[in-house]
Order: C-alpha cells, then sequence, then structure tokens
C-alpha cells in the first residue's frame, strides 16, 4: 500500500500532467494537449489515446509524436488486437518492435472505454512513475467521457433545428422528392459535410422490357437556386411501391438483377464537380453489398481498400474517403429480416476522415425515417405528435448532459482555484527570500563604497555579503535541485559510507554554523564499531546537514541538539535486513497537531516562525522528503512538551543499508 507522504509527493506531478484538462475548451483540443502533456513528461517518443467504439473498432482519439515514425503508425494501431491491461502492461507492439510499448485501459466503472498507450525507446520506468501512469489513465478516462458528452451536446442541440425544418414540410404535405432536398441539404450544411445522396432499390427482370431508368436529380446547393427533375417523384413513389417486391427478390439471381437508383444529390463543394449516372448495378458495387448486410444498422467506410471502379465512380472515394450509409428501412416483421424490409440508403460524405458517433448517426437515421413515416402514414397529425415527443427527448437529453458539463466545469474551477493559490503562496515566498538577502547585499555593499570606513567594520560588511550571498545560492540550488528531483533527472550513486566517522564530519562542520549568539552545544552518540552502509552519500550527507541545520535554527538556546545512531535488525533468520537509524533531537517551541503532517509539503512553514523572524522557505524539510524516498528510507517528526511553551521535537530517519537499484 502506498505511503500517503509519497503519494501526496507525486500528486504534483499528476497535476502537472492533467493540467490540460482543467484549461476547459473544446474536448478534443484537451485530449490533444493531454496526449502532448503525457509523452513530454513521460519522455515518450509517441503517446496515443484510444477510444473503443465496439468490439474490435478503436478510433484515435488524441496523438503526440515525437519523431516520423511514431506518427506514421496512427492510422495502424486499429488493425492490431489491443491486449487487455487493467494495470500498466509491457506490449511488444508490432508496428515498433524496437521500441518499449506501455498501455493501461481507462473504464467507466466497470466498463473499458478506450486505453492509454505511450512508446519510448530505451527509458526505464521506476514503480513509482507507473503509479502515475496508472492515475493519468483515470484521468485520461474522464476526459474521454467529457468528449463523448460534449458531442452528444453538440448533436442534441443540432438535431432539433434539423427536425423541426423537416417537420414543417412534411406538416405542409411536401413532395417526398422536395423531403429528400430539405433533409439532406440540412444535415449536409448542419454537420459541415461535402456531400449528401440518397439511393433507393429497385429489382428488374432482365427476361422483360427494362422500363425507363429514373431521371438524376441534382442539387447543387441551396443557394444556387436548382430546380429538382419533375418526374422524381413519380419514380421514387413506384420504388418505394415496388419494395415488397425487392424484399423477395435474390441478389445475383440469374432471373433478376437489383438497380440502385439515385434520387438525390447535395454537393457542397467548390469547382467542377463530377456527374452522376442515374442508376448502377447493386451486385457491381462492393460498398452497397456490405451496407445491404448490414441493414438495419448504418454502415461506416473510411479509406475503403476494396473498392471496385463502380464504387469509385458513383462514391468518389478518393476525394471523399469518409463515408456513412444510413439504411432507409420499410416494415420488420419475423417473416421479413431487415435485408428484405430494405429500400435505400442515405449517404454522407466527408473529404477527410471523421468520427460518426453512433448517437450522431442514430438521430440522423431517426430523421431520414421521417419521410419513411410521411410515406406510410395517413396522416400528418400522427407523424408531427411522434415528432413532438422525439423533440421532447432530445431537449431533455440535452439539458442533463449541459448539467454534466457544467458540474464537471465547476470541479475544473476548483482545481484551478487551488492550483491559484498554491502559485500565489510560492510568489510571496521566494519573493521575500529573494529580497531579503538582496537588500542586506545593497546595504552592505554602499557601505563598502564609503572612503572612511574601518577596517573592522569593512570585514563585517563583506562577512554581511558573503553570508546573503551564500543565502542565495542555496535557495537557488534547493529550487533547481528539488525540479531534478520531480522530472528524475538527479542521479544517485551507491557507495560504502562509514557512518561514524560520516556522521560526526558533518554533523562538526554543521555546528560550527550555528548562531554563537545561542550558545548551542552538539551530542553525539555513535557506536563503538562503526557501521558500513552502501547507500548515496550526497543524498545522506544533504539529508543529515538540513536536519541539522534545522535543529539549530529552532533549538532554545543554551540547550544541547544531539543526534543518536542505531543499527536495527529485522525480519527472520533467513530474510533478515539491517536498517541504519539516526534520530535528532532538540528542546524548542512545539509544533501543533495541525502543523506536524504538513512540515514535509514545499513552502509549508509551521505556526509562528514569521513572528519569531526566523529566515527559511519552507523547502528544506520538503528535499530531505524527496531525499529519504529516493534512497528507499522512512522519516517521521514527533513534537514532545517537557515543560511549558517547551518541546522535545526529533526527526527520526531509517534507511536500508544497501541501496535497491529499480
Amino acid at each position: 500500500m502506498q505511503d500517503s507522504r509519497e503519494i501526496d509527493y507525486f500528486g504534483q506531478r499528476i497535476l502537472q500532467i492533467v493540467q490540460p484538462i482543467a484549461a476547459g475548451g473544446d474536448r478534443r483540443e484537451v485530449l490533444a494537449l493531454l496526449a502532448q502533456s503525457v509523452a513530454n513528461n513521460f519522455a515518450a517518443d509517441g503517446c496515443w489515446i484510444l477510444q473503443y467504439l465496439s468490439p474490435g473498432i478503436v478510433r484515435v482519439a488524441a496523438s503526440a509524436c515525437v519523431n516520423h515514425r511514431a506518427n506514421t503508425i496512427s492510422t495502424q494501431i486499429s488493425n492490431y488486437s489491443i491486449p487487455a491491461a487493467p494495470t500498466p502492461t509491457q506490449w511488444k507492439m508490432p508496428l515498433l518492435p524496437d521500441y518499449q510499448v506501455t498501455i493501461v485501459e481507462t473504464r467507466d466503472r466497470d466498463r473499458v472505454t478506450g486505453c492509454l498507450m505511450v512508446a519510448t525507446k530505451g527509458v526505464q520506468w521506476y514503480r513509482e512513475t507507473k503509479l502515475v501512469f496508472q492515475i493519468v489513465a483515470d484521468y485520461v478516462s474522464t476526459a474521454l467521457i467529457e468528449e463523448d458528452l460534449q458531442a452528444q451536446a453538440h448533436i442534441s442541440q443540432i438535431y432539433p433545428q434539423l427536425h423541426h425544418h423537416l417537420t414543417q414540410a412534411i406538416v405542409e404535405n411536401q413532395q417526398v422528392d422536395r423531403l429528400f432536398e430539405i433533409a439532406v441539404s440540412d444535415m449536409v450544411e448542419a454537420l459541415e459535410l461535402r456531400r449528401g445522396l440518397v439511393l433507393t432499390l429497385k429489382t428488374s427482370d432482365p427476361s422483360k422490357q427494362k422500363p425507363d431508368p429514373a431521371p438524376l436529380t441534382t442539387v447543387p446547393d441551396r443557394e444556387s437556386g436548382s430546380k429538382p427533375g419533375s418526374t422524381l417523384t413519380t419514380t421514387l413513389l413506384r420504388t418505394i411501391a415496388n419494395s415488397s417486391a425487392l424484399a423477395k427478390s435474390t441478389i445475383g439471381s440469374p432471373k433478376t438483377s437489383t438497380q440502385v437508383q439515385i434520387v438525390t444529390t447535395i454537393d457542397a463543394r467548390n469547382g467542377d464537380v463530377k456527374s452522376l449516372p442515374s442508376s448502377f448495378l447493386l451486385e457491381n458495387s462492393h460498398l452497397c453489398k456490405i451496407a445491404l448486410a448490414n441493414a438495419p444498422n448504418p454502415t461506416v467506410f473510411d479509406r475503403e481498400k476494396h473498392t471496385t471502379s463502380t464504387d469509385r465512380l458513383i462514391f468518389q472515394d478518393d476525394t471523399l474517403p469518409s463515408i456513412a450509409m444510413i439504411p432507409l428501412m420499410g416494415s420488420i416483421t419475423p417473416d421479413r429480416p431487415p435485408s428484405e424490409a430494405l429500400w435505400g440508403w442515405l449517404v454522407l460524405q466527408h473529404d477527410r476522415s471523421r468520427h460518426w458517433h453512433p448517437v450522431e448517426l442514430n438521430l440522423l437515421q431517426c430523421q431520414i425515417y421521417q419521410i419513411a413515416l410521411a410515406r406510410i402514414q395517413s396522416t400528418s397529425l400522427k407523424h408531427a405528435q411522434n415528432a413532438i415527443a422525439s423533440r421532447t427527448s432530445q431537449v431533455q437529453t440535452s439539458l442533463q448532459l449541459q448539467a454534466k458539463l457544467h458540474d464537471a466545469g465547476r470541479k475544473r474551477m476548483d482545481k484551478l482555484r487551488q492550483a491559484n493559490e498554491l502559485k500565489d503562496e510560492f510568489i510571496n515566498t521566494i519573493g521575500h527570500e529573494l529580497r531579503t538577502p538582496l537588500t542586506s547585499m545593497s546595504l552592505a555593499i554602499k557601505m563598502l563604497r564609503q572612503t572612511d570606513v574601518d577596517p573592522a567594520r569593512r570585514a563585517q560588511y563583506i562577512d554581511i555579503l558573503d553570508d546573503q550571498c551564500q543565502r542565495e545560492i542555496k535557495l537557488i540550488n534547493d529550487l533547481l535541485k528539488f525540479q531534478q528531483l520531480e522530472s528524475n533527472q538527479l542521479e544517485f550513486h551507491p557507495q560504502q559510507v562509514g557512518l561514524n566517522q560520516f556522521i560526526s564530519e558533518q554533523a562538526t562542520l554543521v555546528a560550527d554554523r550555528w548562531s554563537d549568539s545561542k550558545a548551542l552545544e552538539l551530542s553525539l552518540h555513535l557506536p563503538s564499531v562503526s557501521p558500513q552502509i552502501e547507500t548515496d552519500a550526497d543524498a545522506l550527507k544533504h539529508i543529515l546537514e538540513e536536519l541539522l541545520v534545522n535543529a539549530g535554527k529552532f533549538a532554545i538556546p543554551k540547550t544541547t541538539i544531539e543526534l543518536w545512531l542505531t543499527i536495527e535488525s529485522v525480519g527472520g533468520a533467513s530474510l533478515q535486513e539491517n536498517r541504519a537509524i539516526f534520530k535528532i533531537t532538540n528542546l524548542s517551541k512545539p509544533i501543533s497537531a495541525e502543523d506536524l503532517p504538513h512540515l514535509f509539503e514545499r513552502f509549508r512553514r509551521g505556526a509562528g516562525t514569521t513572528q519569531q523572524a526566523i529566515a527559511g522557505t519552507g523547502l528544506g524539510l520538503a528535499l530531505v522528503k524527496s531525499m529519504v524516498d529516493r534512497i528507499q528510507g522512512k522519516i517521521i517528526v514527533t513534537s514532545e512538551m517537557v515543560a511549558p511553551s517547551t518541546a522535545k521535537t526529533s526527526f527520526t530517519v531509517t534507511i536500508p543499508t544497501v541501496l535497491e537499484l529499480h
């Protein structure tokens, strides 16, 4: 189980990675920023956020790739079966065999919504980093859910407008060709598509004389002013009336053939538009045969590779690669399967890859189905009642989605407020610690420039300059070291250390820097035989120095600071391990129970330190905690009352005698 202080330490890094989520705005842009943030923070060559639309269907919701090789596989990821990964899992990805690919699933309760995938080369992650990776995946899941909610909210706002326009045309008893024209034109405009078609099916017997094909009706644009052909309504109604005969026919039979007629075309592209034939044979179209097999479900194509010459002529998939074919259905009964009830398709196309949201396809299917209702229903009143009920449901759904988005926005604002408070506290603390030494240095320089300064005062001013300069250097070094620790840039070098001599030397050096006015004493309690341990000497030196400096800063004058060193054995006889424990104690003002849990937080200082004019940034103990964690140790602090207004403060550090390398 993770130590609470360890989780608090990594919390700041997690907030940094998921900062794009708190920025608000379009969720698609947020996902892209989030993928970039993950790639940057994990030093990855590529990061992909994948969304599982249905079993076997994967969409790349966002990606961030450092090099061209990682970027080129974004369009190929969906072709591979991605393994289950409830926790961070290594995957030998066929597309990147020499990369280390790590994936973890994103979930909405018990449902897997997608996964976060990160590819690196030559990067070794620690256990703590994998924990961060797991938590970030939860934030990614939230972002995916918010994107889905935002998409549904956007769709539910568009649909009532489309629905209202078409319903009004039906109430006005418009002709069927005009209904198709209104519906498809509105869809192309509202969804910002490039082309919309209406295709209907008709079965013919080659042994008999073929009827005249239905004329092609083309509507280039709403503003063009062109009018549809006058014979379209008759042809379409005849096609609908013969849909039962089509249902009973067998596609590919030597006695029958199925014609696909193009009855409406809305093309929003600029420039010359290729003309289309009025009809073509269904068996010559690979796309239509797949869409027929999928009925009554919509069929989506994106850069389909197995198209025929007929498909390339009709659908022009070289310039309009994203295709959605929404079936026009008649009544379905136990004796009449969906493939026999199909009487055409609404075809919507775009000039680049597009995510067709399932809610969007369902709403479009409901939209175009109104025309079928107008054909079947004997009265427009019943249809209007159904339309009003559908609109009401959509408005309610929209309001619910907006409420959820509002709640998510409020939570993001709370996180931003907390981040702002931390920023203000940081600026105030650093500003004070930078200005105070600089002010002292400035005054000392002015005094040194005076010609009548005696040598004793000159030496005093030089000492002030040196002390304050060292204070500035220490503050900057502490900030840089903390940044290195957070970004895992600080290297650690284990080596053999003789503790008695090491502690004695460091403690003596620090004691010499204690204020002479306090008259403090140092008492060392070391074992008779010096323990030898393997650890990082620089980290251990920093821990001892910072704790002893801190003890001298807060100790009551004319008291003794004690340092105890012991070696403790843990575990059974077969798994015995040794731990080095050193404790630094001093007599000081009591530390309140409210302040004790927060002493190791950045820029957090105990109550009363400002009133006592004790200098400091609140960064020293945070660095100590980070160093102790990196050498796999633990640190605790206690404050026990021993007299009125006096407490015995103890910092106890426990470290393993051998540093375990990950």
